[in-house]
């Protein structure tokens, strides 16, 4: 009997251990420039924010901490000249040139390249920028948020969320987060739509599903533009 009872013990610790899951995350990062369509050459159109280091997450719709301490905002500000109406965003010409940068709260960087490294200054549990772009040159101009981890260099590890555990899997296993990308917000989506689709490709208007899909948040919400006169 106490060998039969001993079996059912090993028989029960060779049980199939709980499955640990990796959940995608997406932050979401709100930002405001000045709210015109149509500037003048010396006009001062404003990129500002000012939000708490509790990022809501946009899958679930839950709010996480994200510190400098554990994690580390990269933003890039993306400047081009709409001057091909037939190419889309990426393929359109760069309008670094065509700002100069005034930073007053945290710093765009200008490298003099198309996309512009943000930072940031925190201050008590908050992410503050305020920078100031005055269009040098006329034309149409369109100012675009991308996620600075995606151009991180190949020895570079990827942002480590290992900290967060944002619950547990059916079967009990730890559930782990996954850093995908930011998504950007712009004037809460005002971001003169528009006129991007009358002087760019919008692939956010195509009708395969998946490239629409992948670009409304990129072209419709993290976008911004406006015509210099």
């Amino acid at each position: 009997m106490r060998y039969f009872l001993l079996t059912l013990l090993l028989l029960a610790g060779c049980g199939e251990k709980p499955e640990n899951e990796y959940t995608d995350f997406i932050f979401q990062l709100p930002f405001q420039i000045t709210a015109r369509d149509t500037v003048a050459v010396g006009d001062t159109l404003w990129l500002t924010a000012d939000f708490s280091d509790q990022l809501r997450e946009f899958y679930s719709g839950n709010t996480y901490p994200v510190t400098p301490q554990n994690f580390e905002l990269r933003s890039k500000l993306g400047l081009y000249r709409l001057a091909i109406t037939e190419k889309n965003l990426a393929n359109q010409p760069s309008a670094t040139g065509d700002f100069t940068f005034i930073n007053k709260i945290g710093q765009l960087v200008d490298r003099g390249t198309t996309n512009s490294p943000i930072i940031y200054s925190y201050i008590n549990g908050r992410y503050y920028l305020r920078v100031g772009l005055v269009p040098k040159n006329k034309g149409v101009f369109c100012a675009s948020f991308l996620d600075g981890w995606g151009s991180r260099n190949r020895d570079e590890s990827p942002p480590d969320l290992s900290y967060l555990v944002p619950g547990r899997t059916a079967d009990g296993g730890k559930r782990y987060a996954n850093f995908n990308t930011f998504y950007y917000y712009i004037n809460e989506g005002k971001t003169n739509f528009y006129l991007f689709r009358q002087h760019c490709l919008a692939l956010s208007l195509s009708p395969d599903p998946a490239i629409r899909k992948g670009n409304i948040n990129a072209e419709q919400e993290a976008s911004f533009t406006f015509v210099v006169k």
